[in-house]
């Protein structure tokens, strides 16, 4: 018989109680890991596809909004993609109504915000507003539009058409506020067609609808009958066309051309200021700041000048400068003289 070393003896006996000690602990950290797998199993969102379905979010037993798409895949509660959504948002306080459609739509419970993709468009009661790309936040009254985007409305109180087509757009319609910005262009005509229609563009439009005011920023330029205007920036003020107010201002590098048609053919009469502003019922336009006017030979400067609309007259208020009409032939000989 052979008989250990004690000392061995002891050493593995250390050894094998280590070792079971590991084991234990190792299956002791599977078993609590388990619960917390099977509570983050149960945790995760669900997902759902709903083909050709109807779907309503329900404020007080009421639809707020409505919505029918062609697909609807959705995460849990919060998140829902559609096909082809065409619906409608309900503003219960003010008891009015906002439709929308595009090819692709996002609707983000948590936020109350839906985004819409590709040939979108929103209806109000009074406005119409196209985009490649729209984000539409509900509780908030706001919409921002990307890419191509269209407004067509019109104003509350004079009922002009308006229509502007921008780069993007920040609208809140109950609001009636709209500001759009880049390559911003389009026209306003009045709702008598006989008074005539605005051809007008600039970098930045922003348009208040409830002061009836038009604002228009960098590189502006309007269009109106024989007139073509350009300017750093102007305000047009819709609701003083038919008054004995300013229906436009325009400031910052002024120039004003106008097309006129005589017995010996087209003349253009060209006018120079940093401000103009025009009157609607008076057909008259008032120049300040260094004026300048221009008509075939003939130049007038002085301290305001006013012009009448379709009329071959001018009056200059000179106060202050000297008043100027000279001849394009009378300066080549003052230069020879000299």
């Amino acid at each position: 018989m052979t008989i250990r070393n004690p000392r061995s003896i002891i050493i593995i006996s250390l050894y094998s109680v280590l070792n079971l000690f590991v084991i234990l602990t190792a299956l002791r950290q599977k078993t609590d890991a388990d619960p917390a797998l099977k509570k983050a199993g149960t945790m995760a969102p669900e997902f759902t596809e709903i083909e050709h379905l109807n779907y309503f979010h329900l404020i007080g037993g009421i639809p707020q909004m409505s919505l029918a798409a062609i697909k609807m895949q959705s995460i849990g509660e919060e998140l829902a993609e559609f096909t082809e959504p065409k619906g409608v948002y309900n503003y219960q306080q003010k008891n009015q109504t906002m439709r929308y459609e595009a090819q692709e739509g996002i609707y983000k419970k948590a936020k109350d915000l839906l985004v819409l993709k590709g040939d979108v468009k929103v209806v109000s009661d009074e406005a119409e507003y196209e985009a490649a790309r729209v984000k539409y936040y509900f509780k908030k009254d706001l919409i921002l539009g990307y890419g191509g985007v269209t407004f067509k409305g019109f104003d509350l109180k004079t009922k002009d058409q308006i229509e502007i087509h921008s780069e993007t757009m920040r609208a809140n319609p109950h609001n009636h506020f709209s500001l759009f910005k880049g390559q911003v262009h389009g026209s306003m005509e009045r709702k008598k067609k006989y008074e005539g229609k605005m051809v007008f563009s600039s970098q930045q439009l922003q348009l208040e609808g409830l002061k009836s005011l038009a604002h228009l920023e960098g590189d502006v330029s309007l269009k109106r009958q024989s007139y073509l205007i350009t300017a750093g920036n102007g305000d047009i003020y819709l609701e003083n066309y038919n008054k004995s107010l300013k229906y436009f201002v325009f400031n910052d590098d002024v120039k004003m051309t106008e097309t006129m048609e005589t017995p010996e053919g087209t003349t253009y009469r060209k006018a120079f200021a940093e401000k103009l502003e025009g009157f609607g019922v008076d057909q008259k336009m008032i120049l300040s700041g260094a004026p300048k006017v221009e008509h075939g030979a003939d130049v007038v400067k002085g301290y305001r000048i006013t012009i009448r609309e379709k009329m071959d007259l001018i009056e200059v208020d000179d106060a202050i400068t000297d008043f100027q009409m000279k001849r394009k032939d009378d300066e080549k000989k003052n230069k020879l003289k000299e």
